[in-house]
């Protein structure tokens, strides 16, 4: 059973999260890191690869927001955030369209031309880690496949399989 100390612990560990996903992932304001992640916070999903750093992660925020002008992510559903210690998981879910520039960075090709128009809608888990308040590591787990396959960087699933968009 948990102490009082460590449901504080715990409660103030949802908060800072809870702020961060809305204000960077939702509202995609960059300014956010300054404020709630350590100096040399790592950001590790499978679509964009590891970022260390607080400029490094804002960087790739911002180039993912000026190829999808409209992209933005919120927690999916009514799943709660689930803390234990320093540790905080969250459930998502989000996108947006093609509308601006090239977009290289990706694991399986690139979008070699601006605003193709395809949209991309898909979700994901993150584990993030605090310490001392702040945010030292977001690791996430995003349907990367189902993007890639909406952006026609990957075959579509066989028909066949049953698979179907997964949002």
């Amino acid at each position: 059973m948990a102490t009082n100390r460590e449901q504080s612990l715990q409660d103030q560990n949802k908060a800072i999260v809870a702020v961060y996903s809305h204000e960077f992932w939702g509202k995609c304001n960059i300014n956010i890191v300054d404020e709630l992640c350590s100096e040399d916070m790592l950001s590790n999903y499978p679509m964009h690869g590891p970022r260390r750093g607080k400029e490094a992660i804002k960087r790739m925020l911002s180039e993912f927001k000026e190829a999808f002008p409209n992209v933005s992510f919120h927690p999916y559903g009514p799943i709660p955030m689930i803390a234990e210690g320093n540790y905080v998981v969250t459930r998502w879910i989000g996108g947006g369209t093609h509308s601006g520039v090239a977009f290289s960075d990706l694991p399986a090709g690139a979008l070699d031309q601006a605003n193709i128009g395809r949209e991309i809608h898909f979700s994901g888990t993150t584990i993030f880690t605090l310490r001392d308040g702040k945010i030292v590591e977001e690791t996430g787990e995003e349907g990367a496949l189902t993007a890639l396959q909406q952006l026609g960087l990957v075959p579509p699933p066989n028909p066949s399989s049953g698979a179907s968009r997964a949002v």
